[in-house]
């Protein structure tokens, strides 16, 4: 989809949803489970795991109960609080400019907390509501139909974002992978050819963790610990171990489930982006051409709301105790 199409798209999908764009309610004044137009519940808002985890490799494997000490819910946690440090000095504070971003920093601007060693990694299924951020996510996995549109909305609203690749994704397209390195998104790990690491040994977890880093690190210079998402949504306690001995502190979970890999449409997936609120963590998925205009059509809406979209390592830095 070119570029001017995915504007005049996004701009379709604003004018057909400003009537309901409402502002947003007040911390704690969301409640219920919001139903998408079939009928199916959206994710939790609390701690839990999403109703519908979507991918697009394939059927979706149920989410395996925990190990033998019983099934352990979800438990999002904000690491303690690091405050935002400057970017370039240049530029002293003001808001990044809306144009190619080479050369800037990580996005992690300060390192997360560690998870201890011998402890599972810390899954994360949203960030503090409190906070008026939202992180979008893409994963890449099958295809690559929508990535080169979406970098270009990325970067035309000046935006860093967080991209979980698979190492064979990085192999097939290192030109894509390697531009989302230099145009400053953060980059996290989705094992190297996105199993469900829930059913095959853990010598393989570990393999798949470890040639997944590799390829990404060959293909855009960057190291992406500590993030981790794991292909399918699925996880078990046992399973969190591995990832964690493997060098990753942080499983991402998502709260917000565009189901974009079901092809729903442009007007679907920007109202599913649309459900964000604070400390939300929005699924998308680089194979999906349409996805590029539903990010269009979200981004200044969301703005609108008073959100700021951050890259999954800086929703986590900001808690209750930093204002947003």
């Amino acid at each position: 989809m070119s570029a001017t199409r995915v504007r005049a798209a996004a701009l379709l999908i604003v004018l057909a949803l400003a009537a309901s764009c409402a502002p947003p309610l007040p911390s704690g004044a969301h409640t219920g489970v919001p139903r998408d137009p079939a009928g199916t519940p959206a994710p939790p808002e609390e701690p839990g795991l999403p109703a519908s985890p979507g991918d697009p490799q394939g059927p979706e494997p149920p989410v395996p109960a925990d190990d033998p000490q019983g099934p352990q819910a979800p438990q999002p946690e904000a690491p303690d609080a690091s405050p935002e440090r400057p970017g370039d000095p240049s530029e002293g504070t003001q808001e990044p400019p809306a144009q190619d971003p080479r050369g800037q920093e990580d996005p992690a601007r300060d390192p997360l907390p560690e998870v201890p060693e011998g402890e599972p990694s810390r899954l994360v299924v949203h960030g503090d509501r409190s906070c008026s951020m939202v992180a979008l996510t893409y994963d890449a996995g099958s295809g690559a139909d929508g990535a080169e549109a979406i970098l270009d909305v990325l970067r035309e609203h000046g935006l860093q974002v967080t991209f979980f690749l698979t190492g064979r994704w990085a192999e097939q397209f290192p030109d894509l992978a390697r531009r989302i390195a230099d145009e400053g998104h953060e980059i996290a790990n989705h094992t190297y050819s996105h199993p469900d690491l829930t059913t095959i040994p853990d010598e393989e977890v570990l393999q798949q963790i470890r040639d997944g880093e590799e390829a990404i690190r060959a293909a855009t210079g960057r190291d992406p610990r500590p993030l981790f998402r794991e292909p399918y949504g699925a996880f078990s306690e046992h399973e969190r171990r591995l990832v964690r001995a493997a060098g990753y502190s942080y499983s991402i979970y998502w709260d917000v489930d565009t189901l974009d890999w079901t092809f729903p449409g442009v007007e679907a997936t920007t109202e599913r982006i649309l459900r964000a609120q604070g400390g939300s963590i929005v699924l998308m998925h680089l194979n999906v051409a349409d996805s590029a205009a539903a990010t269009a059509a979200a981004i200044p809406v969301l703005q609108a709301r008073g959100y700021e979209i951050v890259p999954v390592s800086r929703l986590l830095q900001c808690t209750a105790d930093e204002p947003a």
